[in-house]
């Protein structure tokens, strides 16, 4: 008894001391001790169960879901399919659904304690969920990269793209999962569809009919030239880039006189058509990757004036795009006036010059021009061309072309070059010749020029630099007067107009082409007493009272009698003013 009511006293003396001890904690210290009380014990809990939290939660989640679903059906969630169907769960949609206790606890842990033998989550799975989040080991690997990048860049370029801390930190905060080269990604198949049909391209002409001066074509795409058989063919290929041209044969003349039949009498025609299968094409010989220009240099060529105006011009105007960069192929080829202007050729092209009609190859090409850009008489167009090319840009390729120093008359020409004006007088040797040229000669030098007579030189290296040193030329309507085009900027042209009532020609063929070049035009007419014809006809004659109805007869019978059979005798005297104005437009300030 004694014992153990001795016993009782001392547990009763323990329990009075302890409850001493609880009231001396404070009601608030002892609210905070137990709550993390109760903390240790559920982390400790969920730490060493056999199952996570997330799928805890999950569970109770989809729990619910079924139980409500019983009751009224809902369109099945991707997370009921899944656990239904024993797939693998998609984390991140569960993230989303579990409850704000399951938020509280750390990515790490929940991470890390995945159960191995759930069937809702499988090894892909997991992958996923772990690399959303970077861990720091992965980061450091990240930023010594990208510093090892920036030292040596050349370790780290790969397909024309290299590597740098900027680039990875972009690549690490996107969001997309990084995987290491020891993972395996599954694979993946993507469904290709069928490629869509092309818009078909609307049909176009391949040749244009519709100008005034000349018949041409363009081509793009495969074109295929045969020279020996006058034949250009452009094949068909629906993949290419090319326009689509309509299924039709064309014609042509690749001369800028179509109007003019005695010019067009011995052009040859070259045929341009389309072929639909490249299997019925004959094999190329010959690849360029230049484009072509196809022109015929027969019609009037041969006439100094025709030499300019019928080709010189138009190749300039559709070959000096190109810069050097195209080849020519030239019909009804006539050596002997290629070899004449051979320079002009060589300075646009840098290629030989290719005989068409004896050509047995089968050249091809992307691009083909059959005939020439031509838009007047000795005359461009800026309006009409991509590049605005105009006659002076004309005038001075050819000064380039021929060594020609001169670009520009220097005005005043006795104050600039300390010398008389030059005044080059074209002397024909045959019709429209002066018959008084020494007489002339004296009158003018008399005004205040230095004379240069002489008859148009064959020899353009020779002639050109010799026109180009004049500031003045002068000369009775004709081809010579041609050689203008060698003149500098601010010369003067003078145009001695025969007999017959030949404003029209004068004017269409040297004064609007002389005032497109920036030349100074002045124009003299002579009259009756200053023509041989008087010496063939009395005044009272058609000739001279009714010139018109000659020249209503037509080109052949006009030119007969007012160009063939007429030269002049002109009267310095009467003349004299002319020159005068010449001399005030080199030696005025304003000019």
């Amino acid at each position: 008894m004694d014992l153990t009511s001795n016993k009782n006293k001392a547990m009763g003396g323990q329990e009075i001391k302890l409850m001493r001890v609880f009231q001396r904690i404070e009601p608030r210290n002892f609210a905070v001790g137990l709550l993390l009380g109760c903390f240790l014990v559920t982390f400790a809990y969920f730490s060493m169960a056999k199952f996570d939290s997330i799928h805890f939660f999950a569970t109770l989640n989809v729990n619910s879901s079924v139980s409500v679903e019983n009751a009224n059906p809902p369109p099945s969630s991707d997370l009921v399919q899944n656990i239904v169907s024993s797939k693998p769960v998609d984390v991140d949609k569960e993230l989303k659904n579990i409850k704000s206790e399951s938020e509280q606890i750390s990515s790490k842990n929940s991470n890390a304690s995945v159960d191995s033998k759930s069937p809702s989550l499988n090894e892909e799975s997991l992958q996923q969920s772990t690399v959303q989040e970077l861990d720091s080991d992965l980061k450091v690997e990240i930023h010594d990269m990208a510093e090892t990048c920036e030292k040596k860049p050349e370790l780290c370029k790969f397909e024309n793209v290299t590597i740098s801390d900027k680039n990875l930190s972009s690549i690490s905060n996107s969001g997309v999962p990084i995987v290491r080269k020891a993972e395996t990604q599954p694979e993946t198949t993507l469904e290709t569809k069928p490629a869509e049909p092309k818009f078909k391209k609307q049909q176009v002409p391949m040749c244009d009919l519709s100008q005034r001066r000349i018949d041409k074509c363009e081509l793009e795409g495969d074109v295929r030239i045969m020279g020996q058989n006058a034949t250009i063919m452009w094949v068909a290929n629906s993949e290419s880039d090319s326009p689509d041209y309509e299924r039709k044969e064309w014609q042509i003349k690749p001369y800028p006189r179509k109007e003019d039949p005695n010019a067009m009498a011995h052009v040859s025609l070259v045929k341009v058509k389309p072929i639909d299968n490249s299997d019925e094409a004959p094999a190329c010989t010959d690849h360029r990757d230049v484009p072509a220009i196809v022109f015929s240099d027969r019609g009037y060529t041969g006439n100094y004036f025709h030499d300019f105006t019928d080709v010189l011009v138009p190749i300039f105007t559709t070959a000096r795009r190109f810069k050097g960069e195209v080849e020519f192929l030239i019909s009804d080829f006539k050596i002997f006036w290629i070899v004449k202007y051979l320079p002009i050729f060589n300075n646009l092209s840098n290629y030989k010059i290719i005989n068409f009609d004896t050509d047995q190859h089968v050249r091809c090409y992307k691009q083909a021009f059959i005939g020439l850009t031509s838009h007047d008489d000795f005359g461009i167009d800026p309006e009409r061309t991509a590049e605005r090319y105009t006659l002076v840009d004309f005038t001075r390729f050819l000064r380039t072309t021929y060594g020609c120093k001169r670009d520009t008359v220097e005005i005043p020409v006795g104050k600039m070059l300390r010398r008389k004006p030059r005044l080059l007088i074209i002397a024909r040797g045959r019709s429209r010749r002066f018959v008084n040229l020494e007489e002339i000669i004296r009158s003018a030098e008399k005004t205040g020029f230095e004379v240069v007579a002489t008859e148009a030189d064959g020899d353009l290296e020779v002639f050109a630099p010799v026109v180009n040193s004049c500031d003045v030329i002068m000369g009775v309507h004709g081809a010579g007067l041609s050689n203008m085009v060698f003149l500098p900027i601010n010369a003067v042209f003078i145009q001695i107009l025969p007999w017959g009532g030949l404003e029209w020609v004068a004017g269409n063929y040297f004064k609007r082409p002389v005032e497109k070049m920036e030349l100074k035009y002045l124009q003299y007419d002579i009259v009756p007493e200053e023509s041989t014809l008087i010496d063939e006809y009395p005044l009272n004659h058609t000739v001279f009272t009714n010139p018109e109805v000659i020249r209503n007869q037509g080109w052949k019978e006009m030119a007969a009698i007012f160009l063939d059979k007429q030269n002049v005798r002109l009267n310095v005297r009467r003349f004299r003013p002319t020159l005068k104005k010449a001399l005030k437009h080199l030696n005025s300030i304003d000019s």
